[in-house]
């Protein structure tokens, strides 16, 4: 578990998919859990993961090129679409791409409640779903995001 943990930090997902990996790796070769085995399992896994670590001030950067804002004007005030959207995109990268509870994303984003944090989540997860033009662009800021 502590092998895991070491290497994998950027989120919660990754960890747990990570346990789940050595776990089923474990099943399949009828293996006792072991760094070693652990270290068998996951080795496409971390040789591919890189040590850049994702933050929230680099998704602000990375969605406020992309989308042309200010990095400001996602702690403001403002809710005109054009700054709104893009805001509810990096608090949706930052829910899914760090460990940040939805109290403290909301902080980060200008002292939001949590519930915007999830309602961001939410909008974003159903565009993403209905727009495969949003989907390619969110991927494309995960995808320069983690190098």
């Amino acid at each position: 578990m502590l092998y895991i943990a070491s290497k994998i930090q950027s989120n919660i997902r990754e960890l747990e998919g990570a346990l789940i990996r050595v776990v089923a790796y474990s099943s399949l070769t009828n293996s006792e859990v072991t760094e070693e085995l652990a270290e068998e399992a996951l080795k496409d896994i971390l040789s591919s993961n890189k040590s850049i670590e994702i933050t929230v001030e680099l998704i602000k950067e990375m969605v406020s090129k992309n989308f042309k804002v200010k990095i400001d004007d996602f702690n403001s005030k403002k809710r005109t679409r054009a700054i709104a959207y893009p805001r509810q995109i990096a608090m949706y990268l930052t829910r899914e791409l760090t460990d940040l509870s939805l109290p403290k994303i909301g902080e980060e984003f200008g002292g939001r409640d949590h519930t915007t944090v999830i309602h961001a989540y939410d909008k974003i997860s159903t565009d993403i779903n209905e727009s495969s033009e949003l989907k390619r662009k969110i991927d494309d800021i995960v995808k320069e995001l983690k190098g």
